[in-house]
C-alpha cells in the first residue's frame, strides 16, 4: 500500500510521462500545482516507488518512467469510472446522429470516434448473437433454374447462397414460397426451426434445409465482421519507431489473434485494461489494451476496444469505451425493438 502522498507523487508522474514519452524529474512533480511538497520529498518518494516496482530509473539522479503495475496503480486509483467531458459526449453524439442506425455504419463510426478521441488504435465488432434468430428470407430469380437465397438474421446479418433447382420457377412462384416460410420460421433460431413441424412442398423443403446450413454457419464462425480505425495513429506512438514492435502488432491484427482475445475478453459489461505483462499474448505485451462489452449478456452484442501503448491516456480511453459502448448497445437495443414491431 502505498501512502496517499507517494500515490498522488506517482499519479502525476504518469499524467506527466503519458504527455511527454520523456523521463520525469522530481523537481517538476515538485512544481505540480496544489502538490505543496519540496523536490526533496518527491525523491524519497520516488525512491520509494523505484523500490517497490512501480517505476524505474537507470540510475538515483534520473527521471522516472512508469512500470506496469505503476499503470496499474494509477488506473486502479481513479475509483469511479471516469465519464467522458461534456464537449466530447456532443461530438460524439452529433457524429453518431448523422447516421441511421445501421449495424457497418456505427460500427465504423464508433471506431473512428474512439481511435480519434484516444489517438490510438480501436476495435469494434458488429453485433452477434450465440444463436441468432431468423429475421425474414427472400428468394430471388437468376434464371428458371437458379435463385439466390437472401437470409436476413435478427442482428441484421446478410447470408446468401446461391440455390439451384431441380425444376423451373418463376418470381412470382418464389415469392410465395418465401412468403410461407417467412410466416411460419420468422423470429425462430436454427433449433427452432428443426423441431418445427410444418407441410412443406419441394421447393419450400429444399429453401428450409439451405437456410438451416447457412444459419448452422453463421452459428459457428468464430470471428465476427469488425472494424480496425486508427493503426496509423498508434504506430506514430515514439514507442514504435524502433519497427519490431509495429511488425508484430500488425501481425496480429492480420492474422486475427488480436480479434479472438478481444472477442474471448468481452465477455461481461464494464471495461476490462490490461497493461503490457498482463496481456497474455507476447506481442502485447508492450501495450494497453481496453476491452468493453456491448448489447444483452448472453444476447445480441459485441465488443469495443482500445489498444496503445502502456504510455496512453487511460482515463479518456476507458470512459470512451464505456461511452461509444452504450451507444453502441442502445442502437442494438433500437434494431431489435424495430424487429419486434415488425
Amino acid at each position: 500500500m502505498l501512502s496517499y502522498r507517494t500515490s498522488t507523487i506517482l499519479n502525476l508522474l504518469v499524467d506527466e510521462y503519458v504527455q511527454t514519452a520523456a523521463p520525469v524529474a522530481s523537481d517538476g512533480i515538485a512544481r505540480s500545482p496544489g502538490l505543496r511538497v519540496s523536490p526533496a520529498t518527491v525523491r524519497s518518494a520516488m525512491s520509494q516507488l523505484t523500490e517497490g516496482g512501480y517505476i524505474s530509473r537507470p540510475h538515483v539522479s534520473a527521471g522516472g518512467v512508469p512500470s506496469d503495475l505503476g499503470y496499474r496503480h494509477y488506473v486502479e486509483s481513479l475509483g469511479e469510472p471516469p465519464s467522458l467531458p461534456g464537449r466530447l459526449r456532443q461530438r460524439v453524439d452529433r457524429w453518431l446522429d448523422e447516421a441511421e442506425p445501421d449495424v457497418e455504419v456505427w460500427t465504423r463510426r464508433c471506431a473512428v470516434a474512439l481511435s480519434q478521441l484516444t489517438a490510438n488504435m480501436a476495435i469494434v465488432t458488429q453485433p452477434r448473437s450465440p444463436s441468432p434468430r431468423l429475421k425474414r428470407l427472400q428468394l430471388v430469380f437468376l434464371q428458371e433454374s437458379v435463385a439466390l437465397l437472401v437470409i436476413v438474421l435478427g442482428e441484421t446479418r446478410l447470408l446468401k447462397r446461391l440455390l439451384p433447382l431441380d425444376d423451373p420457377v418463376n418470381q412470382q412462384r418464389l415469392d410465395y414460397a418465401a412468403g410461407r416460410l417467412n410466416e411460419w420460421l420468422s423470429g425462430l433460431n436454427r433449433r427452432q426451426i428443426m423441431a418445427r413441424e410444418v407441410e412443406l412442398d419441394d421447393l419450400e423443403r429444399r429453401v428450409r434445409r439451405d437456410s438451416l446450413e447457412l444459419m448452422l454457419e453463421a452459428e459457428q464462425s468464430e470471428l465476427p465482421e469488425h472494424r480496425v480505425e486508427g493503426l496509423g495513429r498508434l504506430l506514430n506512438q515514439p514507442e514504435f519507431a524502433a519497427g519490431e514492435r509495429a511488425r508484430l502488432l500488425v501481425q496480429t491484427v492480420e492474422d486475427g489473434a488480436l480479434l479472438e482475445r478481444i472477442v474471448s475478453a468481452a465477455r461481461e459489461s464494464g471495461p476490462k485494461v490490461y497493461i503490457g505483462s498482463e496481456n497474455q499474448d507476447e506481442s502485447l505485451r508492450g501495450f494497453g489494451v481496453i476491452v468493453c462489452r456491448y448489447g444483452r449478456p448472453d444476447g445480441v452484442g459485441g465488443a469495443i476496444c482500445v489498444v496503445g501503448p502502456t504510455r496512453m491516456g487511460y482515463a479518456t480511453a476507458i470512459a470512451g469505451t464505456r461511452y461509444l459502448a452504450a451507444a453502441m448497445g442502445g442502437m442494438v437495443g433500437t434494431l431489435e425493438a424495430g424487429d419486434g414491431a415488425n
